[in-house]
C-alpha cells in the first residue's frame, strides 16, 4: 500500500498539465458530492490481490481509496501494457490487438487454438474421423473457392460460419445453380464481404472446409432445409472451430476490415520497476466498473449485431472452440477458458453450455445415467439461460422460432437423457417449466404480444413475441422441497416428425388442479394484485399476476396455482376459460399464504 497527500488545488493544476491520474482521482472525489476547495486529499493506493475476477487474464487490480475530511470513496482498475514496456514483466494484461487481418493476428490466434487442443485436459480434442457436413466449402485456394459433395462419407476437419444475414444474399446455393457451382467453384467476386473473410480466415488457419448455410444447405428446397436443420446441433458440435462474425450487421459488411479503436484507458501512469527504477514504464489503468462499448447491456457484455438475432444464439453456445471477429478485438472460447488475443482485457465470455452438456455428441447416444442434484442444478440454470437469451433476440419469420432454437435443444436432450421436448418445456421438469414470465424487454407493438399464426401452445413461451424469464429456475430442481399438482397428459403435434425438436401444430396440457376464479385485479405500486373470494366468502388478496401481454383483464379469468412449498406459497398461471374446461393462458401468478387453495377440490382442466 502507498499513501500520499495533495492539495485540491495542486491536484487541479496537474490536471491542467494533463495528468490522467489526476483527472481520474478527480473524478473520484467528485463521486463524494464534498467541496474539495482547499482541503489536502489523501490518497491510498495499493494491489488487489484476489483471484476472483472475471475478466481475463486474470491478474491483479489496483485499489485507489481518496479521502477528504474522514469521507472515502475507493475504486477498483485493471492494469495493462504495452508488450515491449519496461512493466510487461509484472502485469499479464496487453492492450487490444485492432488489427485482424494481418499474419501476427491469425498467428496469435493459431496460439490460443493450438494451445487448447494440446493443453486443456477440459475441452474435447478433435476428431479427424468426424463426418463432414454433406456439402462443404473447400479453402484451399481462397481466390477459388469450391463447393464439395461429401455424400454423407467423408471425414474430415471442418470449420463452421456464425454470422448475420441481414439483407438477402447477393449469392445463395438453390436448387438452378447446385450443379454449376459444384462444376466450376464459387465465384468470389458474388459473394458478401462477410462469407469472403471467412474463407480468408480459414485457410489462414491453415484448414480447407468451412460449412456456410447459405452455401451449403439449399434455399429454396424445403426437404433439404428440414434436413440441415435438424443437422445443425451435430454440424456445430463437431466442427472444429467456429468463426462468429460479431461486429458485422449484414454479410456485406465484413468483419476482418471493421474499424476498431483503441481500449481507451481511465488513467495512464508511470510505474517504476523494483530491478530498474530509473527507466519507468507506463502502465494503463481501466475502471472495472467502466464499460468500454459503445453498446453494452446491464450486464457488462457489449451488444453486438450478431447479438440481437435468434438463429445465432445456438451457434455461438454449441461449438466447442469459437473465434470471435467483435468490434473491440479478437477473442477465443472454449471449455476451459475466454480469452482476447494477444493477452488483452477481455471481459466475461457470452452464455455457453455448462460442462456437463458439452460432451461428445459424435455418436449421437443420449446420457442413460441420471444427473447428480450439482448437475441438474446446472443444466436447468443453463437452459433457463438460454430461454432468457434467447427470447430476447429476433426473428425474420415469426414460425422459426422453435426451429431457431432445436439444435440447443437437442444438445439438453442427448446431454440430460431426457427424450421428451414439448414446444420449448421438458417433461422431467414440466411444472417449473411451465413458470415462465414474460419480461418485455423487446419493443412490440402491445397488438403483436403473440404471433398472428399459430406457433405453440399458450402455456409455451414460445408463444409469445416477448422477451420471457424463469424467476425460479434455481430452487425448483429438489423435488423434496415443494409440492406439484398433478400433470395428467402433455403432448405436441410436430410439423415433422424428422423434427422432434422444431415446429409444432397443436399442444394439450391437462393438469388436475383447484381452480380459482379472479374477483378483481388492480395496479398497485408496479404490480397486478390479484383479489379472489376465499373458502368463507371474503375477498381476499393473493398475490401478484404477471400478464403475457400488456392488456390485463379484470373479470372473467382464474387461477390454477401448480406448486408450492412448505410455507403455502406458490406459482402457478393465469387462465381464460375458451370453452367447458378448456383454457388457455394469459399469465402466471405469485400467491401467498394460500393454504386454504390447496383443501378445494381439484378439477381436471385442459390447457390449449
Amino acid at each position: 500500500m502507498y499513501t500520499y497527500d495533495i492539495l485540491y488545488e495542486a491536484m487541479e493544476e496537474a490536471i491542467r498539465q494533463g495528468c490522467t491520474w489526476c483527472g481520474e482521482l478527480n473524478r473520484l472525489i467528485k463521486m463524494l458530492r464534498y467541496p474539495p476547495g482547499g482541503r489536502t486529499i489523501s490518497v491510498f493506493v495499493g494491489l488487489d490481490d484476489m483471484d476472483n475476477h472475471t475478466w481475463t487474464p486474470r491478474q491483479s487490480q489496483l485499489e485507489v481509496r481518496v479521502v477528504i475530511d474522514g469521507r472515502a470513496v475507493t475504486n477498483l482498475y485493471h492494469i495493462y501494457t504495452t508488450p515491449t514496456d519496461p512493466a510487461a514483466i509484472y502485469f499479464a494484461a496487453r492492450e487490444q490487438i485492432t488489427n485482424l487481418c494481418t499474419p501476427e493476428s491469425f498467428l496469435l490466434a493459431r496460439e490460443c487454438i493450438n494451445n487448447c487442443v494440446n493443453f486443456h485436459t477440459a475441452c474435447q480434442k478433435p476428431n479427424p474421423s468426424t463426418l463432414l457436413p454433406d456439402r462443404v466449402i473447400d479453402c484451399s485456394d481462397p481466390e477459388n473457392p469450391k463447393l464439395i459433395l461429401t455424400h454423407d462419407k467423408q471425414q474430415g476437419i471442418y470449420l463452421t460460419l456464425s454470422y448475420v444475414w441481414g439483407l438477402d444474399q447477393p449469392l445463395k446455393l438453390l436448387t438452378s445453380n447446385l450443379t454449376h457451382l459444384l462444376t466450376h467453384g464459387i465465384p468470389l467476386s458474388q459473394l458478401p464481404q462477410t462469407i469472403r473473410d471467412a474463407i480468408t480466415v480459414t485457410h489462414s488457419l491453415n484448414h480447407q472446409y468451412l460449412w456456410i448455410d447459405a452455401l451449403c444447405i439449399i434455399q429454396d428446397s424445403h426437404p433439404d432445409k428440414l434436413l440441415q436443420i435438424c443437422q445443425m446441433s451435430r454440424i456445430y458440435r463437431t466442427s472444429y472451430l467456429t468463426i462468429i462474425a460479431a461486429s458485422a450487421s449484414t454479410s456485406r459488411e465484413g468483419f476482418l476490415s471493421h474499424p476498431r479503436s483503441p481500449l481507451p484507458p481511465s488513467a495512464r501512469v508511470p510505474f517504476f520497476s523494483p530491478r530498474n527504477s530509473k527507466t519507468p514504464g507506463i502502465i494503463s489503468l481501466l475502471d472495472t466498473h467502466q464499460s468500454y462499448s459503445p453498446n453494452s447491456t446491464t450486464s457488462g457484455l457489449p451488444i453486438e449485431p450478431i447479438d440481437t438475432r435468434a438463429w445465432t444464439l445456438q451457434e455461438q453456445v454449441l461449438p466447442l472452440r469459437t473465434l470471435t471477429f467483435d468490434s473491440e478485438t479478437l477473442k477465443y472460447n472454449c471449455q476451459t477458458e475466454a480469452i482476447s488475443i494477444g493477452q488483452a482485457l477481455c471481459r466475461p465470455s457470452r452464455v455457453r453450455l455448462p460442462r456437463i452438456l458439452a460432451f461428445s455428441t459424435a455418436t449421437s447416444n443420449p446420457r442413460t445415467d441420471e444427473l447428480s442434484p450439482a448437475e441438474q442444478w446446472e443444466a436447468r440454470v443453463a437452459w433457463t439461460e438460454i430461454v432468457a437469451s434467447f427470447t430476447l433476440r429476433w426473428l425474420s419469420y415469426e414460425g422459426e422460432k422453435l426451429p431457431a432454437i432445436a439444435g440447443v435443444a437437442e444438445q439438453f436432450s442427448l446431454a440430460t437423457g431426457d427424450a421428451c421436448y414439448l414446444a420449448g418445456l421438458w417433461k422431467r421438469s414440466l411444472v417449473p417449466d411451465l413458470l415462465w414470465r414474460v419480461g418485455r424487454e423487446k419493443e412490440l407493438d402491445p397488438k403483436s404480444s403473440r404471433p398472428a399464426k399459430y406457433r405453440a401452445p399458450s402455456w409455451s413461451w414460445a408463444s409469445v413475441e416477448w422477451g420471457v424469464y424463469y424467476d425460479n429456475a434455481t430452487r425448483m430442481v429438489d423435488v423434496s422441497s415443494y409440492k406439484q399438482v398433478e400433470v395428467v397428459d402433455c403432448w405436441v403435434s410436430l410439423a415433422a416428425r424428422e423434427a422432434p425438436f422444431g415446429e409444432v401444430t397443436d399442444g394439450l396440457l391437462r393438469v388436475k388442479a383447484a381452480v380459482v376464479d379472479v374477483v378483481s385485479v388492480r395496479w398497485v405500486d408496479d404490480r397486478f394484485e390479484v383479489t379472489v373470494v376465499d373458502q368463507e366468502g371474503r375477498q381476499t388478496h393473493i398475490g401478484d399476476i404477471y400478464f403475457d401481454d400488456i392488456r390485463p383483464r379484470t373479470g372473467g379469468i382464474a387461477i390454477a396455482i401448480l406448486q408450492w412449498d412448505a410455507d403455502w406459497n406458490g406459482e402457478g398461471l393465469v387462465l381464460e376459460e375458451v370453452s367447458d374446461g378448456r383454457f388457455r393462458r394469459i399469465g402466471m401468478v405469485d400467491a401467498y399464504q394460500v393454504q386454504w387453495i390447496y383443501n378445494l377440490e381439484a378439477q381436471m382442466i385442459e390447457i390449449i
